[in-house]
């Protein structure tokens, strides 16, 4: 098993005076490269954003965090080595870790028995009685910070992500971390102390104890409500588990026990035969969990890097990142805000503007880490599952001959009418036309600033500040009409936010969420409804006391979304006139699972969820008529969802807000069976199809093509050295190029 991938094109020879050898992640900070020390030590060297990079106040913050890191000492920690926050491109190293994160674990291999647990739990607690001694916080504890290793739990990147997220912080206001291991006063904006790392722990425990989040899965804002809002499901847990984990979650910091007694306590845990153990042969870890882990401890450091890479006395050394795309170069990229610190991404892990006129068009909200590319074609890799032949070699080639660069960056675009529409960083609307990039309006009302879609010559803007939607034309970008919030608030609720915006035949649908007075049991309430966007009147709305997915949309008179309720997750059809249910399908005997996906196509509705299944059901009765689940870590289905010539196409992520693999699926529409699956290192957006094949691009800044029947003769090409927040209409691509302007490009693709 290998813990890293090869070397690209375009990645550092050497930084500082470290020898790189593989690639192993990114992340919210940088690009994580796996070296080799010049006395031959395994080293995990980390590489800050060019835009960081840039930022005096990061680089003070992170001179200070480096120095607090270098104090850090504990047996459940990986150490910070060595550091350079005064080189052109700051970096630093630490002891590198050759084991499987805890995200990965669970969701290769489900849950963990509790003497598992409870041994996670106490070397978790120990590192932070040593990253605490030091006087860090850590404040992004996840499964993702947390490494695997045959002689117990790693904690990694302490006290190292506060810098950047207090750079972002800053520049944006906005919060930054992982929803559902943030505790309750970081969401509220108080101060974090220790306390906030007992909250993060108790919230890894539930995970490896059962799979899930403790606050439930779904979009980020509705897990950060009921972190602070509703009381974690322990129900999984044993009972003194339960108690020792419902302590560490108190939502009052002042309640939850010290790091010391959580050592002492959770320090008693056994080993198989009941006697007291300790961390040695991998023998603490779950039996398939503890099998992956001893299989990467004894993968080789290589010898070499990449053999596509040149050797010699003049090897690059680690500088600022560019961009090609095919034969057009970008330019260098000016400092600007990462996608991270864009205001209000850290509730928005997707939005997908469902709107009839312009069909499904599909934005991203993601955390991204460093790349240093260049343009490039090459295979993308699949599993074959289900085909039965494996993809050939690369036979076409995707290139991208870039048009125009507009002024204007705007995030989350739209394409219709000529116009690209989307967010800038003022914090306002624009249009920019298809043809040249040139600004055609600006829609200078802040409080409409985030972006639903555009149906009938109409762009659909909404502000949870006051609950306010907005249409404003797409010609001329003047408000046509406005629909406030009160018009479907309850009595006794006070609007929160909303979930889901879909406008069709004048009619505006929201699902949203709402707040129940103080001392109320629930907190909150959801509810469906829909509004006359002409008039603003409330037609009909349907309230929900559990919750309501965001997925949502309207076809031919009919509303598809999902909800779940104490008995279980379901999904469902209303008639779109009056708000009365069609029919109800079952998708999950649990409590919390989500519709994250939908699609019609002829008498089928196509529903993936949140736990891996894509659900066909019979559109006019709500009968099921198969089910896939596919085999693969990635397990959320992400909208869009394509069908063309009887094949459905869906992506897959991960449930949670940082980057993360996933997967492109293809599956037959009328028996489910699977075609092809191929894994992406970012999540995929599918865009359609070009030539036969499936287009979708990855948060790590790559555009794809494959064969939409076969998964065969992939192309790649990158686009951005981030997530590139793309745009596709037939060959066109209008997308952020890394450097602060949005881009657009024509896409060929053409036999090699």
């Amino acid at each position: 098993m290998q813990a890293f991938a090869p070397l690209e094109a375009g990645d550092p020879a050497r930084i500082g005076p470290y020898r790189l050898v593989g690639r192993l992640g990114s992340g919210g900070m940088g690009r994580v490269y796996l070296a080799r020390s010049p006395g031959g030590r395994a080293t995990a060297v980390k590489v800050v954003h060019d835009e960081l990079a840039e930022d005096p106040s990061f680089r003070t913050r992170f001179r200070r965090e480096v120095t607090a890191a270098r104090r850090v000492t504990g047996p459940f920690t990986a150490p910070l080595v060595d550091a350079d926050p005064d080189a052109e491109v700051p970096w630093l190293a630490t002891a590198h870790v050759p084991g499987l994160s805890l995200g990965a674990a669970v969701a290769r291999h489900g849950a963990w028995p509790e003497r598992s647990v409870r041994a996670l739990g106490s070397g978790l607690a120990e590192a932070l009685e040593a990253i605490h001694r030091a006087r860090v916080v850590h404040r992004d504890l996840k499964p993702s910070n947390v490494l695997l290793a045959p002689d117990g739990p790693r904690v990694i990147d302490f006290g190292i992500s506060v810098a950047a997220d207090d750079t972002k912080l800053t520049a944006t206001g906005a919060m930054v971390g992982s929803p559902g291991y943030l505790p309750p006063e970081q969401l509220i904006g108080r101060e974090v102390g220790p306390a906030g790392d007992v909250f993060a722990l108790g919230a890894l425990m539930v995970y490896a104890a059962t799979g899930t989040n403790a606050f439930g899965g779904g979009h980020a804002h509705g897990v950060s409500y009921r972190v602070v809002h509703e009381e974690p499901d322990l129900s999984g847990l044993p009972g003194e588990l339960a108690g020792v984990v419902g302590r560490c979650l108190a939502k009052d910091p002042l309640r939850r026990p010290g790091v010391p007694e959580l050592v002492a306590e959770l320090g008693r845990w056994e080993g198989d035969g009941g006697a007291r153990s300790t961390f040695t042969g991998a023998a603490w870890l779950p039996a398939p969990v503890a099998d992956d882990v001893m299989a990467l401890r004894t993968d080789p450091l290589p010898e070499e890097a990449s053999a596509d890479l040149p050797t010699g006395a003049d090897l690059p050394t680690v500088g600022p990142a560019h961009t090609d795309v095919a034969t057009a170069r970008l330019g260098g990229p000016p400092g600007r805000p990462s996608s991270a610190a864009r205001p209000g991404e850290w509730i928005r892990q997707r939005r997908t503007a469902v709107l009839a006129a312009a069909g499904t068009l599909v934005v991203l909200a993601v955390v991204a880490g460093l790349l240093l590319p260049r343009a490039f074609s090459g295979s993308s890799r699949g599993n074959g599952s289900g085909s039965t032949a494996a993809p050939t070699a690369v036979t076409k080639q995707l290139k991208v001959r870039e048009e125009w660069p507009s002024d204007e960056d705007l995030w989350h675009p739209v394409v219709a009418g000529g116009k690209v529409v989307g967010e800038g960083q003022d914090g306002l609307l624009h249009a920019v036309h298809t043809d040249s990039g040139d600004t055609a309006w600006t829609y200078d009302d802040p409080t409409a600033s985030s972006l639903e879609g555009v149906s009938d010559g109409l762009v659909v803007a909404s502000g949870n500040e006051r609950g306010t939607i907005q249409g404003i034309s797409l010609d001329s970008g003047k408000q046509v009409w406005s629909v406030d919030a009160r018009a479907h608030t309850a009595p006794g609720t006070t609007f929160h936010l909303y979930l889901r915006i879909v406008v069709v035949d004048g009619t505006v649908y929201v699902n949203a969420l709402y707040d129940l007075p103080a001392g109320s049991k629930p907190s909150g309430r959801y509810a469906v409804s829909a509004l006359d966007a002409a008039t603003g009147r409330l037609k009909w709305t349907r309230p929900v006391e559990y919750g309501l997915s965001d997925a949502l949309t309207v076809v031919d008179g009919v509303l598809y979304g999902g909800m779940w309720g104490k008995d279980g997750s379901y999904f469902y059809a209303l008639d779109a006139k009056t708000g009365d249910q069609r029919w109800r399908y079952r998708t999950q005997d649990e409590y919390g699972t989500e519709v994250t996906a939908i699609k019609v196509s002829g008498d089928t509705v196509y529903a993936g969820d949140s736990r891996g299944e894509l659900h066909a059901v019979d559109a006019r009765r709500g009968t099921r008529l198969w089910t896939y689940e596919p085999d693969v870590q990635s397990r959320k289905w992400l909208e869009p969802l394509l069908v063309t010539d009887g094949v459905i196409l869906g992506g897959t992520g991960e449930n949670d807000s940082t980057r993360s693999p996933g997967d492109v699926h293809a599956v037959a529409a009328g028996s489910g069976k699977p075609l092809w699956t191929t894994h992406t290192e970012g999540e995929p957006e599918l865009h359609g199809l070009l030539d036969g094949s499936v287009l979708f691009s990855t948060e790590t800044g790559t555009l794809h093509a494959a064969d939409a029947r076969t998964g065969k003769s992939p192309a790649r090409t990158r686009l951005s050295p981030d997530n590139p927040d793309a745009a596709v209409v037939g060959d066109r691509v209008y997308f952020d190029g890394g450097d602060g302007r949005l881009h657009a490009g024509r896409i060929s693709l053409t036999e090699k």
